[in-house]
């Protein structure tokens, strides 16, 4: 039978965590809870519930949102990692059917699921592609947004297009709700340390596709994601995104591209 291991890193989440934490211990197909919080200084973990299943792990400091999953995938026993966003709320089937469509597609490495906004509609970053100098261009200008009236507008997030009635390939998904099998995980490294915030994801589904593995979205599992609730005490998420975003064309574009893309984010 699966395992799966829900690892949730928080950071200043408010109240949102343990409600969050409360649909989580109500799902179906959950083994372990693992709760790394990167020195906050709210009451955020004091509101969690005291029970067995939660392992809560406390950093000295904010060692960044990848470093931290990948510190909380080490105490898991799983089959499967979520690594789930601390302001994104699950149903109680959500886990139970992702797990089921790992099991109906044994080629497929990592699922994403349908995540909208707290008003209902999807969320951007919900389905993407993966970043080229022209897509981010069209993205970062937000000239993505024209693509509802000509596809060859379009950038890295596909939410023009209709939503999909079945699962479906994709190249990218939401950061939000990363599911994704444990042998996998740890075949290709796990999260690059090296991306604070933003991008983490994104290179991990670069390095998932690379290692010939195919990446799902399941539009009939939704999650609602209140995003950016911990970039809000954040003061330097801007110059984080930034320097991810160079990063990840250092990694994996061209040196043009780089180039390129690290002229770009000086004036964003």
């Amino acid at each position: 039978m699966n395992s799966c291991a829900v690892i949730i890193v928080n950071y200043n989440t408010g109240k949102l965590l343990s409600r969050v934490i409360e649909r989580v211990i109500k799902a179906k197909g959950i083994d372990e809870i693992i709760v790394v919080d990167n020195n906050s200084s709210d009451n955020s973990m004091e509101l969690l519930p005291q029970i067995s299943k939660i392992q809560s792990y406390f950093r000295k400091t904010n060692a960044g949102f990848a470093r931290s999953c990948n510190y909380g995938a080490k105490f898991a026993q799983s089959d499967f990692l979520l690594f789930l966003n601390p302001d994104c709320l699950i149903q109680t089937q959500s886990i139970a059917k992702t797990l089921d469509t790992f099991n109906d597609n044994q080629d497929v490495g990592l699922v994403g699921v349908w995540v909208k906004n707290p008003d209902g509609t999807e969320q951007r970053a919900t389905r993407r592609r993966l970043p080229t100098l022209w897509r981010a261009i069209k993205t970062y200008t937000k000239l993505e947004k024209f693509a509802r009236f000509c596809n060859c507008m379009a950038g890295v997030n596909l939410n023009h297009q209709p939503r999909p009635k079945k699962p479906k390939l994709v190249e990218a998904i939401s950061g939000a709700y990363i599911s994704i099998r444990t042998s996998v995980f740890n075949e290709i490294g796990g999260f690059d340390e090296k991306f604070f915030m933003h991008f983490e994801d994104l290179d991990l589904c670069k390095r998932i596709n690379d290692a010939g593995y195919k990446i799902m979205l399941n539009p009939n599992i939704e999650v609602v994601h209140y995003q950016g609730t911990s970039s809000q005490s954040n003061q330097g998420v801007s110059e984080y995104k930034k320097q991810s975003l160079q990063r990840y064309f250092h990694k994996h574009c061209s040196v043009f591209s780089s180039y390129v893309i690290k002229a770009i984010s000086r004036i964003l």
